[in-house]
């Protein structure tokens, strides 16, 4: 992975090549920005990721700032914005033991945030920390990635 402020925390790892293309099921892929700060309340929804959540950025607040969910094609890439200007574009590759196998990059410009691949366990989440926003004062933002996959 590289990673320049970002780390990756989740039930991913990184993999080799993916040989089982599951192109018999659709893939729900839901992208959730959380902005994280020090202070303040946090959103209901994020409760029982909020151990993760601190684990990962340290933080004490969380909320959601842009969600978006949407029906992936197999081996195709698809881009999924965020605030800030930055892109989140993901590719199914496969299915392989109850996971979804996926390259993933995260982009600040042109700049790679996040270029690897991960095996997500299907209906699993994954998190992204981006590490302090110049844009604010504090915080940082947190990208959670959600994959399920339907027969």
């Amino acid at each position: 992975m590289k990673a320049a402020g970002a780390v990756a925390l989740g039930l991913g790892a990184t993999l080799g090549v993916c040989t089982i293309v599951a192109t018999a099921y659709a893939l729900d892929v839901q992208v959730v920005a959380v902005r994280a700060t020090e202070r303040g309340p946090s959103d209901a929804q994020l409760q029982e990721l909020r151990p993760r959540l601190r684990r990962l950025v340290g933080y004490r607040s969380f909320r959601v700032v842009q969600q978006e969910r949407r029906e992936c094609a197999w081996r195709n890439s698809t881009e999924f914005p965020l605030p800030g200007g930055r892109l989140l574009r993901v590719m199914p590759k496969g299915m392989q033991n109850q996971a979804v196998l996926m390259e993933v990059r995260l982009l600040d410009g042109r700049k790679r945030l996040v270029d690897t691949n991960v095996r997500l366990q299907n209906r699993g989440t994954m998190l992204f920390g981006v590490g302090q926003d110049s844009r604010y004062a504090d915080g940082a933002m947190i990208i959670l990635l959600k994959a399920a996959a339907e027969q």
